[in-house]
């Protein structure tokens, strides 16, 4: 009798285990969940900021093609 109700106790104990597990599995699978939602809004801000910078680099060029030709003609007017 002893004996089933140390088997008894440890598989009740074993089921309480695997209960507190699957709950831990699914609050994991939930922080899991919003960090893959938080990595997709960083890569997309990632992304417009690397346009953007490719627009700035685009403008920045284009500001120094227009200094040097404005350079050019104050050469050729002095």
């Amino acid at each position: 009798m002893d004996l089933l109700k140390q088997l008894e106790a440890k598989m009740q104990a074993l089921v309480q285990q695997r209960n507190q597990l699957k709950e831990d599995l699914d609050a994991l699978k939930s922080a899991g969940t919003v960090g893959n939602q938080e990595l997709q809004v960083l890569r997309a801000q990632l992304e417009e900021a690397q346009a953007a910078q490719v627009t700035l680099e685009k403008d920045r060029e284009s500001v120094k093609d227009q200094v040097a030709a404005i350079l050019r003609a104050l050469e050729a007017l002095g």
